[in-house]
């Protein structure tokens, strides 16, 4: 996996590890595609909150974005109902 700069950062701001990337894209909870921008996004529980993983998938896995919330279903309704995910 490679990981992008934007990700590295922050991944530092809300504490989240490398593994718990790594997991969330390979066994995640629920997987969307983001039909806007043909990424995919990753989700999984992680302590309290969900762990959202954003990223592209061609011959690397490259991680575009990482962060916490524990708002995930505000978050998965906004994005269906602007037609941006797909299942």
């Amino acid at each position: 996996m490679i990981f992008t700069s934007h990700a590295k950062t922050r991944m530092e701001e809300y504490g989240i590890k490398e593994d718990g990337v790594e997991e969330t894209v390979r066994e995640p909870e629920k997987l969307f595609l983001d039909i806007k921008t043909g990424r995919l996004i990753a989700i999984m529980k992680y302590g309290e909150k969900h762990l959202v993983v954003v990223y592209e998938s061609n011959e690397e896995i490259v991680i575009v974005t990482v962060f916490s919330t524990s708002k995930i279903n505000k978050i998965v309704e906004n994005r269906v109902r602007n037609g941006r995910l797909g299942l």
